[in-house]
C-alpha cells in the first residue's frame, strides 16, 4: 500500500469527523513527504481499499547524561471507514501493532490522552503532568514581588518567531538536551515543534537567544519551554504574554521539572495535577528500572529498583492497574488507606514513578 494512499484515507475519515485535515500539516515529524516512511503502518483493506488504519511512530526515550533508553511504540491516526465500523477492525489492529511491537523489541507501547476504550486492550493511564493557569496580573504582581524596583514598563525579553531555516535552531536545540529525558534527535528536532500548528519562538534577552517558547496555535497555551536561567521565568512569561496581548495562558510542564514547577507555583491564578499517557508495558524489568532511574534525576532519595520490582511482583492486580498506581496520583490515594495500603513498606516520596512526554513527541 502505497504512502499517499494511506495518507489519503486518514486525511478523509478525520475530516469527516473534526472538520478539513491534512495530517502532513499536522504531524511533518510523520508524514510530511520525507518523513512518511518513518510510522509502521497498519492497514484493513476491503476490495483492494483501504477501510481501517492504525498507525505507530517509534519514540526512543533517552535518559540524561547516560545509555539508557527505552523503545515506545506512540499509537495514532486510529481511523476507520464509518461505513464498516462495527467489524471489529480496531480489535485486530491493536493486536496486529502489539504484536509487532513485540516482534521488533519496543520495550512500551503508548496513546496519548485518557481513551476509556483503550482499557479494553491492556492499556493504562500512566504519568503525571502539571497545568497551570496564569493571568497576566498574577504574573505582573510575582515579578514585582521578586523584583522591588525593576521597571516593567519595558520589556525584558524580546520574542521572535523561528521557522525551520532559523540559525537559533542549533542553540534551542542544545537547550531541550537538557531535559532529564529527549525524545527527538537533532534532525526532527524542530519537525517536532511544529505538531498541532504549533509556534515556536526564540527567547532574546538583549538580542541574545536565551531560550524558546513553544505555543498552541493561538496562543493559549504554552506546551513547552526551556530558558537558560530559571530565574529568569516569571519575567519571561509576563514579556511574553504583554507581547502577544494575552491575559490568560495555560501551561503545562512535567512533574520532574521542578524548577519550573516552583516559578510557576508562585505566580499562577491556579493549577491542577493531571494524568499524562495511557501505556501499556511489554518489558516491565527495564520499564521499571528506566523511570526509576528516571525519578533518581531530580529526587536525591535512594530509589531500590529492585524493590520496586518486588513490589510490581507482588501487587495483586493485572498489570495496567499496577501501572496506573506507581505513576499517577493513585499512589497518594492508596497511601491514604494507611497500613490497609498495596504499597507496603516502599516508601511514599518513591511514588509516582515519573513519564510525561511534551505535546511534540505525542502522535
Amino acid at each position: 500500500m502505497e504512502n499517499q494512499d494511506i495518507l489519503d484515507f486518514a486525511n478523509m475519515v478525520f475530516s469527516m469527523e473534526y472538520g478539513s485535515i491534512d495530517f502532513e500539516e499536522l504531524y511533518p515529524k510523520a508524514y510530511s513527504r520525507e518523513c512518511c516512511h518513518i510510522p509502521i503502518h497498519h492497514t484493513i483493506t476491503e476490495n483492494g481499499k483501504i477501510r481501517a488504519l492504525l498507525d505507530v511512530y517509534p519514540v526512543t526515550m533517552k535518559l540524561k547524561d547516560c545509555e539508557m533508553c527505552i523503545k515506545a511504540a506512540y499509537i495514532g491516526t486510529v481511523a476507520v471507514h464509518p461505513k464498516v465500523r462495527g467489524k471489529g477492525y480496531l480489535t485486530q489492529l491493536m493486536k496486529q501493532a502489539e504484536d509487532d511491537a513485540v516482534q521488533k523489541g519496543f520495550d512500551l507501547m503508548l496513546l496519548d490522552g485518557d481513551r476509556h476504550r483503550y482499557r479494553n486492550y491492556g492499556f493504562e493511564k500512566a504519568g503525571v503532568k502539571c497545568n497551570f493557569n496564569v493571568c497576566i496580573n498574577n504574573a505582573r504582581h510575582r515579578c514585582r514581588e521578586l523584583s522591588a524596583g525593576e521597571a516593567l514598563d519595558a520589556p525584558k525579553y524580546r520574542f521572535e518567531e523561528v521557522d525551520e531555516g532559523s540559525e537559533y535552531i542549533p542553540f534551542l536545540y542544545k537547550l531541550y538536551t537538557r531535559r532529564n529525558v529527549t525524545a527527538r534527535t537533532e534532525e526532527n528536532f524542530f519537525l517536532c515543534l511544529k505538531s498541532n500548528h504549533a509556534v515556536t519562538y526564540v527567547i532574546l534577552d538583549d538580542g541574545k537567544p536565551v531560550g524558546y517558547i513553544n505555543t498552541s496555535y493561538d496562543g493559549k497555551n504554552i506546551l513547552e519551554f526551556e530558558i537558560e536561567d530559571s530565574v529568569g521565568i516569571p519575567r519571561m512569561i509576563y514579556d511574553f504574554m504583554q507581547e502577544i496581548l494575552c491575559n490568560e495562558v495555560g501551561i503545562t510542564v512535567g512533574m520532574d521539572e521542578t524548577k519550573k514547577i516552583d516559578a510557576l507555583e508562585g505566580m499562577c491564578d491556579y493549577y491542577n495535577i493531571a494524568m499524562s499517557h495511557m501505556m501499556k508495558i511489554l518489558k516491565s524489568e527495564k520499564v521499571l528500572t528506566f523511570l526509576v532511574e528516571w525519578k533518581k534525576k531530580y529526587d536525591t532519595d535512594v530509589i531500590n529498583a529492585d524493590e520496586i520490582m518486588k513490589l510490581w511482583r507482588e501487587l495483586e492486580m493485572d498489570e495496567k492497574e499496577k501501572v496506573s498506581l506507581l505513576t499517577t496520583c493513585r499512589c497518594f490515594m492508596e497511601l491514604q488507606k494507611g497500613k490497609d495500603n498495596r504499597l507496603g513498606s516502599v516508601p511514599a516520596n518513591w511514588l509516582p514513578l515519573p513519564f510525561f512526554l511534551p505535546d511534540a513527541d505525542a502522535f
